[in-house]
């Protein structure tokens, strides 16, 4: 796999150093576009099809964070809500995405509820709804492999649904 990404051993930046770094970076980085615009869709639809209650909200996101293993780049869509007498914010979040690694790509994909009351078939707590995970793929591979994560992603339709939340 050519590199695709390398950091500096003290800089804080991703540096790009020829053609196919260009090419796999610009290939990264459109792909991720696309894959947020697709989940930001989804994530759309549930929010006006679901009442998620006063003052709650959706925040989509695209992250790039420097990790040991490599940088990683990540699409979140959180939804923000309050269950009915508390306080604190809820939230449940869908994500995924991909870490450059010398031994290769990290692919992840996850939904999750961080509830601080009881709510639905779940109680408070920190539930993980779904979550897959694949390791040393080529970039090529791994996003192919996001690409079918998102849409897995885009089918659980039914998570407001299992939180108790009722359509509009």
């Amino acid at each position: 796999m050519p590199a695709l990404l390398r950091l500096g051993d003290d800089s804080q930046m991703l540096n790009v150093t020829g053609a196919d770094d260009a090419e796999s970076t610009a290939l990264l980085l459109t792909t991720m576009h696309r894959l947020h615009k697709q989940l930001d869709v989804f994530t759309t639809q549930l929010y006006i099809a679901y009442d998620f209650g006063d003052e709650s909200g959706l925040v989509p996101v695209i992250m790039i964070e420097k990790h040991a293993a490599g940088p990683e780049l990540r699409i979140h869509h959180r939804f923000g809500f309050f269950a009915e007498g508390d306080s604190d914010v809820s939230e449940l979040r869908f994500s995924a995405g991909v870490t450059i690694t010398s031994a290769g790509c990290i692919v992840e994909a996850k939904v999750d509820v961080d509830l601080e009351r009881p709510l639905g078939e779940f109680g408070a707590d920190v539930h993980t709804l779904y979550f897959e995970r694949f390791d040393a793929l080529s970039l090529t591979d791994a996003l192919s492999c996001l690409e079918e994560q998102v849409t897995a992603l885009c089918n659980m339709g039914d998570v407001p649904n299992r939180l108790g939340f009722d359509t509009r």
